[in-house]
C-alpha cells in the first residue's frame, strides 16, 4: 500500500514536456549550425586537446549545476529536498526541468553542447573558461579515483586485521 501512495504523491511523467526539451535542444543545435556556417570555419577543427578540455569541463560544470552546494540557490525553484532525498518540484515543464537538473549526465549533455557551440563561435573567450573548468574537472576526477583507492586500501587493512 505504501507503494501506491508513493506513486500517487509523485506527479505524472509528462512526455510532452520531455519532447519539448528535446525540440529546444535540437533547435539550439540548428541555430548553432546556421551561425557557424555564416562564420565560414570548418566544423572539423576539434583537436584532441579540445575534446579533452570539453570532456573535463563538462564533467565539472554538470556536477556544479546538479550537485554542488553553491548552486543550491539555482536548483531551489526546480528541486525539493525531502526525507526521501531530492525530487523535482511542481508539474509540467518545471517538473521536467527538475528531472533534467537532478541528473548530472543529462545536464552534462546540455553543458557539452553549449561549451562546444561556444568553442566554435567564440574560441578566444571560451578557451580560458575551458582551461579553468578542465583543471577543476581533472581535480574532481583525481579526487574520486584517490577516494576509491583509499577506500579499497582501508577495507583491505581491516580484513587483514580481522584475519591475520
Amino acid at each position: 500500500m505504501s507503494d501506491q501512495s508513493e506513486t500517487e504523491a509523485r506527479p505524472p511523467k509528462s512526455y510532452a514536456y520531455y519532447a519539448f526539451l528535446i525540440l529546444v535542444y535540437q533547435a539550439l543545435y540548428g541555430a548553432f549550425v546556421v551561425a557557424y556556417r555564416r562564420k565560414g570555419d570548418s566544423l572539423e577543427r576539434l583537436s584532441a586537446l579540445d575534446m579533452t578540455m570539453l570532456g573535463l569541463a563538462t564533467l565539472r560544470i554538470a556536477k556544479t549545476i546538479s550537485e554542488d552546494e553553491i548552486t543550491t540557490v539555482l536548483r531551489r525553484p526546480l528541486i525539493e529536498v525531502g526525507p526521501n532525498g531530492k525530487r523535482p518540484r511542481g508539474h509540467g515543464l518545471r517538473w521536467a526541468l527538475g528531472k533534467l537538473v537532478l541528473c548530472p549526465t543529462c545536464t552534462g549533455t546540455w553543458v557539452a553542447a553549449f561549451l562546444t557551440y561556444a568553442l566554435h563561435l567564440f574560441p578566444r573567450t571560451t578557451r580560458p573558461l575551458l582551461a579553468i573548468m578542465s583543471a577543476s574537472g581533472a581535480e574532481q576526477l583525481s579526487d574520486a579515483m584517490l577516494s576509491l583507492i583509499y577506500t579499497d586500501r582501508d577495507l583491505l587493512r581491516k580484513q587483514e586485521e580481522r584475519h591475520p
